[in-house]
């Protein structure tokens, strides 16, 4: 039996001290919390393994989090900056049956606990309205209720806590334990739904054909409606221009790619939960065609979909990471009409935590996949595919880049044919690195491409936008003014962020 390696499946988050400039450091809890609705517990472990709990807001979005001194033992507030989180969707950070919903309680005002089994239990609280009631099964990423600020509260925050057997413990989300402090860090939110985790490492989004890669979000409520701005190679046009009216509903898990070999990005779903179903709507280059079922067993809860040409056909296929201990990769290829029988294609790769995506690296036209162990290690692993199997394990490209919680992203930022990595600080300090591929590695650690650029709470994603076949990098600011920014590649660095559109991407949605 081959040996396989072990890797670091729990990251560290880089802490950022408060400055002056940052109004909302102050926690939003009152200073002397009067918690007598639970009094807090001296930590200890349940008896039950600990749940993979996700972050408790939508995914790929990224909060500010903090303690203070009079906070309920182990407990941590989460808020956007300017109390932009009000309203927003509090949601299960792992699946289980809601046993509190209580409300206008003197210390946490409105909140819910849910029960995951094994002696374990989270809450979230100072909610604003309810989304659940008492005895409901909720699979991760169900929505609980609103943010608000009820309670002893002194802000719009969510205030949450993890709890084994009645007693507080240190959170851990998104397989990353959290830090302790009064000064502010950041996370972003791996909680997609449905016990999803995805991680958006890069897909193609040139919805009409015409070289340039265009934007897309889904608004995944109760509409599920789909909007597109097209590229016109200086901007995004179309801030109501709907391309789908029903697809990738709430719980789900939306990307895009070439499905049909047409030369058009359609949009697929991948629906988790129990039926783990698979649905694509094609691109017609103005609009997306009726959602298809592709495949009806493929991307079950907690595992990442992707989604890449792996056998070098000129369509797009499905390939999914169990992650976990198992760390098996399965693929799906497109027939262009359907997805064929899912295979396994690689038995131990991306383990635990890690963060996945799929690229053509060596450049021979077959796409192949890329794990990113982040944390303090910091490594890079690829397993390049041989058009019906993905081959190595231990092949490391890089041994110190995407560190921490940073967000990192797949694009051919140099246009030489072969696909590079790019990682966003996503903090204050928004620094965007970038390391090219050789073939055969990733070269560049320190080698910065912009210095301001995808600041905390917004989603930094990458696409050729000016179809000069250099990848260039996007951010989506969500919050009050849900601004989308571009930065052009000259091949060696990245532009100024110039703004492409003033008006997409609102605060919940699933934006690419």
């Amino acid at each position: 039996m081959r040996a396989k390696r072990i890797m670091a499946a729990v990251a560290a988050v880089a802490l950022l001290p408060i400055t002056a400039g940052i109004a909302s450091a102050a926690p939003p809890d009152g200073p002397s919390a009067p918690w007598a609705d639970d009094t807090p517990k001296a930590s200890r472990m349940a008896a039950g393994p600990r749940p993979d709990f996700r972050a408790p807001w939508p995914c790929g979005q990224q909060r500010q989090y903090y303690h203070h001194s009079s906070e309920v033992v182990n407990a941590l507030d989460f808020n956007l900056a300017g109390g932009e989180d009000l309203g927003t969707p509090a949601l299960a950070s792992a699946a289980g049956t809601v046993v509190d919903v209580v409300s206008g309680t003197t210390g946490y005002g409105n909140h819910v606990r849910v029960d995951h089994g094994g002696g374990w239990t989270s809450m979230v609280a100072h909610l604003s309205a309810f989304s659940v009631s008492r005895g409901q099964y909720v699979v991760a990423g169900a929505e609980l209720g609103k943010v608000g600020s009820t309670g002893n509260s002194t802000g719009p925050h969510l205030h949450y806590e993890q709890e084994a057997d009645g007693a507080n413990q240190p959170i851990v989300i998104d397989g990353v334990p959290l830090r302790y402090s009064s000064s502010i860090s950041y996370h972003t939110s791996g909680n997609c739904g449905g016990g999803a985790t995805t991680m958006f490492g890069g897909s193609p989004t040139d919805f009409n054909g015409d070289g340039r890669d265009d934007i897309v979000t889904f608004n995944q409520g109760s509409l599920a409606d789909v909007y597109v701005a097209l590229s016109t190679g200086t901007g995004f046009t179309g801030t109501s221009v709907k391309w789908h009216d029903f697809f990738a509903p709430g719980g789900e898990t939306p990307l895009t790619g070439d499905f049909n070999g047409d030369g058009r990005d359609d949009v697929v779903t991948f629906t988790h939960g129990t039926l783990n179903d698979v649905y694509v709507a094609l691109s017609n280059g103005s609009s997306f065609g009726a959602g298809v079922k592709w495949h009806d067993f493929f991307g079950l809860g907690g595992e990442i979909p992707a989604v890449g040409d792996v056998n070098g056909d000129g369509r797009d296929d499905i390939v999914t990471f169990t992650r976990g201990t198992l760390g098996d990769v399965y693929v799906a290829l497109s027939t262009g009409t359907s997805f064929a029988a899912s295979a396994k294609w690689h038995d131990f790769f991306a383990l635990g935590g890690e963060f996945p995506a799929v690229g053509d690296f060596d450049g021979d036209g077959r796409d192949d996949i890329v794990t990113f162990t982040r944390g303090t290690a910091g490594d890079v692993f690829v397993a390049l595919s041989n058009g019906s199997a993905f081959t190595g394990t231990t092949v490391k490209w890089h041994d110190f880049f995407a560190l921490g919680a940073e967000q990192p992203r797949v694009g051919d930022f140099d246009g030489d044919g072969k696909a590079d990595i790019a990682t966003f600080t996503n903090n204050a300090a928004a620094d965007v690195f970038v390391a090219t591929s050789t073939g055969a590695g990733f070269s560049g650690t320190t080698v910065k491409w912009h210095d301001f650029f995808g600041l905390a709470g917004e989603f930094p994603y990458a696409g050729d936008f000016d179809g000069d076949g250099a990848t260039d990098v996007v951010t989506f600011t969500l919050g009050s003014l849900n601004d989308v920014y571009v930065a052009l590649s000259n091949r060696t660095a990245f532009g100024p962020g110039v703004k492409w559109h003033d008006f997409f991407g609102l605060n919940g949605e699933r934006v690419l």
